[in-house]
């Protein structure tokens, strides 16, 4: 396809990004040259400052880029066994069982997300936390999700892990390291940790979320370090997008230990790499990773095949860089692409009518919804929102955020809705469909429950008629979330809110008929159980 005829299909998918709204900057590469760049939008909305090729952006979980090439330069170097222990170097961690670099490199730890852990004690995103609170919360935990490797999930903390790993093998800070390491080599200037977001950073966009009054801006106020601090430019993620390019830096591998897929018990290979997205596409490979917090989006992908890359940059929420992601692919390379769209690869079934509603997994106690539009599976589970399209086995799926989806639908013997066989990127389950759960014995479930490692409280009770669970102390009613029944014992607790949402499977159980413990997950957090007072 002619480069302009390609810029003009660009541009229109970035149409609806008015001049006087947030927006980003976006750059594609060929053979590693620049062929198109795009700024849209505002940098900050009260003083009309426009994006341009200098504005600097949170780049959030594509941070993980730079961690997981951190340690596979020190792995190369003799300095770190990926398969060690990580207890060798961080002795403070005390999991159930052993943990290496490579299983939190590759989000197959087992461990529970501290940034979710600290939201199931009370504490929202928007409340001051250094990176050391969380590092000191996973360390007051002996339980994990899951024992290690046996499911992936995607999980922050292995990566402040990992940047407490990187200080501690090189003797630097962690953004010593990557500067002296990474960024001063390949001239990224622009790039920086802003671990506090009261740290004044020259020419940083604001966040917005859209609110019901307009554009709000986004907020957060926990250290992320290694799982997602950095704030960078469009000229340095394209230096970065060359030592991907060049296949690393200072004479290691870099990019083909990244691109080794992480391995589950059963033998299952999850599209996740060590701080990398790794997944086929219509005949190649993409190598990627997004990023998201409040108010800021992000995507860095390549295409080793078609030496195609891309990096955009957002500070609008609704950016949804996994889609366009997609269709830029689709606009750029549909003439190298040795396999046709998904859609076109042979003829694929619609969703049936009739499928939406509440789906339970009994096993995990999970709950997912699934709503039809428009020809798209909309699935949402604990908190993650997928749009699943047809894909050419017959099932829906979306690989387009870090890891990939997919549910196949499954009919039932006595017929009504199916079953949804779900791979949710290495977590899988069969959720049978629910109907409208009315509790019979609600007042039996109301009180104070505590989890002693985390230090925790949740309340269950009712106000005006309506169950509520609340985390953390009381007169705090931001950690208040609705509880939906779902089936006998098991809800879902849901907040929502424009700079977030948070949604939790939660479940009583009893002793002798009696309410002695709940159980809540999400999707980064399995079974924390807290036990009646």
């Amino acid at each position: 396809m002619p480069q302009d005829a390609v810029a003009a299909r660009i541009d229109a998918l970035f149409a609806d990004w008015r001049d006087d709204a947030p927006g980003g900057s976006l750059t594609l590469l060929r053979g590693g040259e620049p062929v198109l760049r795009r700024c849209f939008g505002r940098a900050n909305l009260e003083h009309a400052v426009p994006v341009t090729a200098e504005t600097r952006f949170h780049i959030a979980s594509v941070t993980k880029t730079f961690v997981g090439a951190a340690c596979a330069l020190l792995h190369h170097q003799g300095r770190l066994d990926l398969d060690g222990d990580v207890r060798d170097w961080v002795p403070e961690l005390r999991p159930e069982s052993t943990v290496t670099l490579r299983h939190l490199l590759t989000m197959t730890s087992g461990l529970r997300d501290s940034m979710e852990s600290m939201v199931a004690r009370g504490v929202w995103f928007r409340y001051p936390r250094s990176s050391q609170d969380l590092l000191d919360l996973v360390f007051a935990q002996t339980t994990q999700s899951f024992p290690t490797a046996a499911r992936w999930s995607y999980t922050n903390i292995n990566f402040n892990l990992l940047a407490l790993v990187i200080e501690r093998v090189s003797g630097q800070g962690f953004d010593e390291f990557l500067a002296e390491t990474f960024w001063q080599p390949l001239g990224m200037h622009d790039t920086l940790l802003r671990d506090s977001n009261t740290q004044a950073v020259a020419r940083l966009a604001d966040a917005y979320v859209a609110g019901p009054g307009g554009w709000e801006k986004g907020t957060w106020a926990f250290g992320l370090s290694g799982a997602g601090g950095l704030v960078s430019t469009q000229g340095d993620l394209v230096r970065w997008q060359g030592m991907f390019r060049a296949g690393g830096l200072h004479g290691a591998p870099i990019v083909t230990l990244m691109s080794e897929r992480g391995t589950l018990r059963d033998g299952a290979r999850p599209y996740y790499g060590l701080g990398l997205g790794v997944r086929p596409y219509r005949g190649v490979t993409v190598l990627s990773h997004s990023g998201g917090l409040p108010g800021y989006k992000a995507m860095f992908a390549r295409v080793p095949e078609c030496d195609f890359a891309l990096v955009l940059l957002c500070n609008r929420e609704d950016a949804d860089p996994g889609a366009r992601l997609r269709r830029i692919l689709d606009i750029c390379l549909e003439d190298e692409f040795p396999e046709p769209s998904p859609e076109m690869a042979r003829p694929v079934a619609m969703p049936p009518a009739g499928i939406d509603g509440r789906y339970l997994d009994p096993i995990s106690g999970e709950v997912a919804t699934l709503a039809v539009d428009g020809g798209v599976v909309k699935l949402e589970k604990l908190g993650t929102a997928l749009a699943l399209r047809p894909d050419e086995t017959g099932g829906f799926s979306d690989g387009w955020g870090n890891f990939l989806a997919t549910v196949r639908l499954v009919a039932r013997p006595a017929g009504g809705r199916p079953d949804l066989h779900l791979d949710f990127g290495g977590q899988c389950g069969v959720f049978a469909p629910v109907a409208p759960h009315v509790p019979a014995d609600l007042a039996a479930c109301t009180g104070l429950y505590r989890n002693a490692e985390m230090r925790g409280d949740m309340e269950v009770f009712v106000r005006d008629g309506l169950p509520l669970l609340r985390f953390g102390p009381a007169f705090h009613r931001e950690a208040e979330l609705a509880l939906e029944p779902v089936a006998q014992d098991v809800f879902l607790a849901r907040h929502e809110r424009p700079w977030g949402a948070a949604s939790y499977a939660v479940r009583f159980l009893r002793h002798a008929g009696a309410v002695e413990a709940v159980l809540v997950s999400s999707d980064r957090l399995k079974d924390i159980r807290f036990v009646r007072v």
